[in-house]
């Protein structure tokens, strides 16, 4: 074995052979060696030392792949990672890997100015000009030797640094790499960057070590690039990911042909590979798609099928063994689900300077990747999902990916994601977020989504929520950030409705009903005593979020309005909202300046409203006379106010009792089924009740009714 991995990788390919292919150009095998040489030859003249951790900040070029193993001949470790990260990204993992050494592209070295942990010694593509000077020794590397730091994607929060190992190296070569099986007549091109394990693998270590060519492609790997790069260059061997095959196949659908007669294989890792879209891309195209399953932890792909297998995620590669467990690390019979555990050469030696989440995951001889899988009797591994994906809902474990497949074959439907959110109970529940084509009615591919889940799960497993948006986010690497999804946003809009005149004497603060906005107190402002001064608002929300979190944004907002003049006003939901302000604001306002106008006194109608697809609810709607006040077509209720009004409904507890500080005084509609004296009665503490009023009029009465509903505000606060 040679001592120093640089020289196994560059002994595989003929002097005058393409090595790679940029942009910019080409280089053959004897060129590229020239240049790791020079790279590596003044990285010995400066300050860099053996060891030594150098962060590569650059796209995928020929420059950066000179980069990683100038630094390699040179005896440092290079640390790969995305430029697509934030500057504060960057400088978190220079700090944490205590870099020495700091490798930019051009656009890097401008974003990126040497200051606090970046202020690192830095090059660039420039290193690899030609050099006259005398070429360093390649530096000894051992097999148990730390040679490569990859941080993980953040896929579920704060990345941390992988510490492989040469002998990890050499392992994935004998492992994946007989899979793949290049040789010098292959050309690679990986959709997946080299900053990512997967893409690391692909663009980096198998191909040098079989001498084939290799296309690298700098930019986000959009289709547009993937399908040019795929004429232009001919590739036979394809790595990506689920999300470019998926558009890639959309593209076939709408009847462009792509140039995939040239490739022999195709390889899909990174994340999930749906079984219908494996089916697809099978009879496009006539190269096997393996579907691959790998992990930072371990380097790369370790669990992989033989060629299209759709549904099946394979077995394990040449040197690795897996096996399935449960929480306390016991094997559990074929057919059960559990932990995947991976034992084998290309397990990493652990996270930097993580000593408790070193001891969680590299455990028991091996690593647990984090993904949940069961294995068949003749040992194909069948994907789940990842461990902190699944969705306890009731007691029972929910896969996401099982929801997803009951939508993906919805007319229309781009994109699907489901995951796990905390209802108003603090409850778990699903959430869906579905990404429709373009020119879509949104309303319509809810509506089809709501029926397709509906038609195919139990109830249990059925999304409680579904929710249409342009995009679903992802991580610097290309895969589904699930954790933003999990972590909701609110941003609340107050605007001034009338001013006092001669000044203001009271100020009223107004929250909207579920489905309402700013715009629905403008008629009880209109008879409001002149002197006041009237502001509504409304709530945007973004992901799955509580009251807790939109009482939190209300009262940020509500804040600067705050005086001894201030009276909080909130209708149906905008009541339970309001309650939850109020106390936030404590002394903050005066003693009974809170109005609860027709508070949701229980959470059993929005529960049945829920789970209602939309024919049902407008019809259940109109009929109980608790359709909100609109002047909307029939179509554009569908499109506009149903799918509010459903996202505000899920703020709705089953049961709900303010824990109001101060008493409150209480509005009901004298024909409103929802809200009763009886039931505020019931449901109240006489302590948080002020005093209570009739107004004539259904639910909405703040809306029909403005006229009497202004008399009562004006009698409470003269």
């Amino acid at each position: 074995m040679n001592n120093n991995i640089v020289e196994h990788l560059l002994s595989a390919g003929k002097p005058d052979a393409t090595a790679y292919v940029d942009a910019g150009g080409q280089v053959t095998y004897a060129e590229l060696a020239r240049s790791v040489h020079a790279y590596a030859a003044r990285l010995d003249g400066s300050a860099f030392r053996p060891g030594g951790h150098a962060l590569i900040v650059a796209d995928d070029s020929i420059a950066t792949v000179v980069a990683i193993l100038g630094v390699w001949w040179a005896g440092g470790v290079p640390v790969p990672v995305s430029p697509m990260l934030t500057k504060a990204e960057i400088e978190f993992i220079a700090s944490d890997c205590a870099a020495t050494y700091l490798h930019v592209d051009e656009r890097g070295d401008a974003q990126l100015p040497a200051e606090g942990a970046l202020d690192l010694p830095r090059g660039g593509p420039d290193r690899m000009a030609p050099y006259d000077g005398e070429i360093p020794a390649p530096a000894h590397q051992g097999d148990g030797d730390v040679v490569l730091i990859q941080y993980t994607s953040g896929s579920t929060g704060q990345p941390k640094g992988v510490l492989h190992t040469r002998a990890g190296i050499d392992a994935v070569l004998s492992g994946f790499g007989r899979i793949l099986a290049l040789s010098p007549a292959d050309t690679v091109l990986s959709t997946a960057k080299l900053s990512f394990g997967y893409g690391f693998g692909n663009s980096l270590l198998f191909p040098l070590a079989a001498g084939a060519r290799t296309v690298l492609s700098a930019g986000p790997p959009d289709v547009f690039r993937v399908a040019a790069t795929l004429a232009a260059h001919r590739p036979t061997v394809l790595c990506s990911v689920p999300r470019v095959y998926a558009a890639l196949l959309e593209r076939i659908r709408h009847g462009e042909a792509l140039a995939l007669g040239s490739l022999r294989l195709a390889v899909s890792a990174g994340e999930h590979l749906p079984a219908p879209m494996c089916g697809e891309f099978a009879k496009v195209c006539s190269a096997p798609l393996v579907n691959g399953l790998g992990a930072t932890e371990v380097l790369h792909v370790v669990v992989a099928t033989n060629g299209s297998r759709p549904g099946s995620t394979g077995i394990p590669v040449p040197g690795v063994r897996i096996t399935v467990r449960d929480d306390q690390g016991r094997i559990v019979p074929d057919g059960v689900e559990g932990r995947l555990h991976v034992t084998g050469g290309s397990v990493a030696a652990g996270y930097l300077d993580h000593a408790e989440a070193t001891a969680r995951t590299f455990a028991d001889g091996g690593a647990y990747t984090g993904d949940i899988v069961r294995r068949a009797v003749d040992g194909d591994l069948e994907y789940v999902c990842r461990r902190d994906d699944l969705i306890n809902v009731g007691g029972f474990k929910v896969s996401p990916f099982e929801v997803e497949a009951a939508a993906r074959e919805v007319d229309g439907l781009s994109q699907v994601a489901v995951v796990g959110a905390r209802d108003a109970g603090g409850l778990e529940q699903a959430v869906a977020y579905l990404v429709p084509e373009n020119g879509v009615d949104r309303a319509v591919l809810r509506s089809a989504a709501r029926k397709a889940f509906r038609d195919q799960l139990p109830v249990f497993k059925r999304p409680a929520v579904i929710e249409v948006v342009d995009q679903l986010p992802v991580t610097s690497t290309g895969k589904l950030a699930r954790f933003k999804l999990r972590a909701g946003e609110v941003d609340v809009t107050l605007r001034v409705l009338r001013e006092g005149r001669g000044g203001y004497r009271r100020t009223l603060i107004c929250l909207p009903y579920a489905g309402g906005s700013a715009g629905s107190y403008t008629r009880l402002a209109r008879h409001l005593p002149e002197s006041w001064r009237v502001v509504a608002g409304e709530a945007s929300l973004r992901g799955p979020v509580t009251v807790a979190d939109v009482a939190d944004a209300w009262w940020k907002a509500v804040t600067p309005y705050l005086s001894p003049s201030t009276v909080l006003f909130g209708h149906s939901l905008g009541a339970l909202v309001a309650a939850e302000v109020a106390a936030r604001a404590g002394a903050g306002l005066e003693p009974g300046h809170v109005v609860l106008s027709a508070p949701p006194l229980s959470g059993a109608t929005a529960r049945t409203i829920r789970a209602q697809d939309d024919a049902e609810l407008v019809a259940d709607l109109t009929r109980s006379g608790l359709m909100p006040p609109t002047t909307l077509t029939a179509d554009e209720v569908g499109r506009l106010l149903l799918p509010r009004f459903r996202r505000d409904l899920a703020l709705v507890p089953d049961e709900w009792t303010p824990a109001l500080e101060t008493p409150a005084h209480v509005l009901v509609g004298a024909e409103d089924p929802l809200c009763t004296l009886p039931g505020v009665a019931a449901r109240l503490r006489p302590s948080m009740v002020a005093s209570t009023h009739v107004v004539d009029g259904g639910h909405y009465f703040v809306v029909t009714n403005p006229v009497q509903t202004a008399t009562v505000l004006a009698g409470l606060y003269p």
